[in-house]
């Protein structure tokens, strides 16, 4: 496996207070990997870090072997494209002007907007499905509409490699799907590697070619979700009692949570 990105002895934390402990990954290059685990586990942080948006303690976030925080800014903007989990928008920007900002990493003095640019923005908003929406300000989206929006902002950065954090937050199903069908299009027809925080554990496995299990700081197992995603790793990671069945339309794990109530009518209480 080539890892495109790496973590090296990665301490991490906020206030006195570790959220990685001496982290030790690899993501693999040229594949959709995605990290899932409980509320506070260390999930965002470690996207973060690894998008040089947070400076760890110690240790090291490698870039194709190189420690990213000795690349030049604009070299780390113009390969990884990165999605936070709750973006500022700017007041009154359109659509089309912030999908237009993914573009700055490719700009330099002498060279301002171009028809390549137009492109990669016109290219962007139709992957995300937001093209009606060019001329509308972001502000007026709701939040589904929105989070379309950043994503044809990361997508017309055009970088080798994306990094989302919980990017189908406030999508509805069906976008849900579309969003993640698009990742895994991005990765399979374009060779671009993804690596994407998810909450749901089905839909991690099925797209997924690689998984990462986190729990309190740490990496409870890692690799293709149908060799770890058991029923033993869901109790371990989440407290949470299942099943694990091969989907029937994929294959790919599917996550059936052991009944804690029945939905069948109470039984009638019998008469005096």
């Amino acid at each position: 496996m080539t890892a495109l990105l790496s973590t090296r002895d990665l301490v991490v934390g906020y206030e006195g207070r570790t959220v990685l402990d001496g982290l030790d990954l690899d993501l693999p290059a040229d594949a959709f990997t995605v990290v899932v685990g409980p509320n506070a586990c260390g999930k965002s942080t470690l996207l973060r870090t690894m998008a040089r948006l947070l400076t760890p303690r110690r240790g090291t976030v490698l870039l194709d072997g190189t420690a990213i925080r000795d690349l030049p800014t604009r070299e780390v903007a113009r390969r990884l494209g990165v999605l936070p989990q709750s973006p500022l928008v700017p007041e009154g920007i359109t659509v089309a002007d912030l999908v237009g900002r993914g573009r700055q990493p490719h700009q330099r003095w002498w060279r301002q907007w171009s028809t390549d640019d137009s492109l990669a923005v016109d290219r962007a908003m139709a992957l995300a499905d937001v093209a009606g929406l060019a001329d509308r300000p972001v502000d007026s989206l709701s939040g589904g509409q929105r989070q379309r929006v950043w994503i044809a902002m990361t997508l017309a950065q055009d970088t080798e490699s994306l990094l989302l954090d919980e990017p189908t937050t406030f999508l509805d199903l069906a976008h849900q799907v579309e969003v993640l069908d698009l990742l895994h299009r991005l990765r399979r027809e374009r060779g671009r590697t993804v690596v994407a925080v998810l909450h749901d554990l089905n839909q991690a496995a099925r797209y997924a070619d690689h998984l990462i299990a986190m729990r309190a700081g740490a990496v409870v197992a890692a690799g293709p979700p149908r060799d770890i995603l058991t029923a033993d790793l869901v109790r371990d990671v989440f407290g949470l009692d299942c099943v694990v069945v091969p989907c029937p339309v994929t294959g790919a794990p599917l996550v059936v949570p052991a009944l804690t109530h029945t939905s069948a009518a109470p039984a009638p209480v019998p008469g005096p």
